[in-house]
């Protein structure tokens, strides 16, 4: 059991579904004035590419594209491929991605508050007027890795703060970590929130990752302020994090994950007009509103897919990043940061073969999608 903060007020979360009673625009107009995005990126955020081996095992031809990769960067380098040496970029511009959210949240009839969080990045904020500086940082924890929202640091101190957190994450030091915390949250209208918790990030194995969430929240429950029900994460996934939420007394919020052009699929609903006034309902009155967006309801593979589509898609009107393997980077032995155009041969076949066969899997699941039947993982509402 996880001791729980009984200080002040109770934590409560209520949840709303577009496709159920009280979800619709007439009715959430009522209740709330803001729709509040967190947890989306944009191409300023670093995707780390270690996850691709063991994602694509099972992918018909994909692992031969990947070994042919590999073994021309060996023979270019004479030394192996290192996937965590490498990480992809999306396609999504800040400007785009501000047009994503701003208008879904519109579509509901709400006014829009966006917090952009790439990873241990600020650059996307830093081009964007009015957002916050906000990043989602990667925090290292006893070989486990934490992906923590940081969100509305005063942007005077934007580049220090992000000094700090790139140390921490590239020479990790437990007893660090809680004064660390400790300043994010003394910032009085930031908003600290533990990204997806229950998230193997670290790949040591689900219940290990989990008895390291629950020494992290014993120790450091203090100086978070909500843990985050994510909408890239299979329902039963989220309702563990709510039940843990439940133990430590701290609010949930929404968290969409997007990294493609498909909108976040859960919300924050707030009575605030600003970004610090939502902060600060979460903080102090300990209260949130989590709405459910349509796609939310889809088969997560199918949403995985399309989105890897959109991802490796071909966009003419972005030079320098038109294709996937401009948007993909390696960190190479020699120390300069390379894509994979000039890693390993601009416009290959095995490049096109890898593009076309993820373009046919998402055109599949896209006309598959009309009689793929929703909850497909076996839903069931959160409360």
């Amino acid at each position: 059991m996880i001791m729980s903060d009984h200080k002040g007020a109770e934590s409560s979360t209520a949840f709303y579904y577009r496709w159920r009673k009280g979800g619709s625009p007439d009715e959430l107009r009522e209740r709330f004035a803001s729709g509040v995005s967190l947890h989306s990126h944009t191409w300023h955020s670093f995707e780390s590419l270690a996850f691709l081996p063991n994602a694509v095992q099972k992918m018909y031809f994909l692992p031969v594209l990947l070994r042919w990769g590999e073994k021309r960067y060996e023979r270019k380098w004479k030394q192996s491929f290192d996937y965590e040496a490498g990480y992809w970029t999306s396609p999504v511009s800040p400007a785009a991605a501000e047009r994503l959210e701003s208008n879904q949240i519109k579509s509901v009839g709400l006014a829009p508050l966006l917090s952009f969080t790439d990873h241990d990045s600020i650059t996307a904020p830093r081009e964007l007027a009015n957002v916050p500086i906000s990043l989602e940082w990667t925090a290292p924890y006893k070989g486990a890795i934490f992906h923590i929202g940081v969100h509305n640091v005063p942007s005077a101190k934007g580049d220090s703060v992000l000094d700090m957190l790139t140390s921490y994450t590239a020479k990790p030091d437990p007893a660090a970590l809680g004064p660390i915390l400790a300043e994010l949250a003394s910032f009085p209208d930031s908003l600290i929130v533990f990204n997806h918790p229950l998230s193997d990030q670290g790949r040591i194995g689900f219940e290990i990752h989990s008895s390291r969430v629950r020494e992290f929240l014993e120790t450091h429950r203090q100086w978070l302020h909500a843990l985050e029900v994510n909408a890239m994460q299979p329902w039963h996934m989220n309702r563990r994090v709510a039940a843990i939420a439940k133990e430590t007394n701290l609010p949930l919020v929404a968290g969409g994950d997007r990294h493609g052009f498909e909108p976040n699929g859960a919300i924050n609903m707030s009575s605030a007009k600003t970004f610090g006034a939502f902060a600060h309902e979460i903080r102090d009155e300990k209260k949130s509103a989590v709405l459910f967006m349509p796609q939310s309801r889809r088969s997560l593979k199918l949403r995985y897919a399309e989105n890897v589509k959109a991802i490796m898609d071909d966009y003419e009107d972005l030079p320098g990043r038109r294709f996937w393997y401009d948007r993909v980077f390696y960190r190479c032995p020699d120390g300069v940061t390379r894509s994979f155009t000039e890693l390993i041969g601009y416009h290959t076949y095995a490049f096109e073969a890898m593009q076309l066969a993820v373009s046919a899997l998402g055109l599949a699941n896209l006309a598959l999608r009309p009689i793929t039947p929703v909850f497909a993982e076996g839903h069931k509402e959160i409360p």
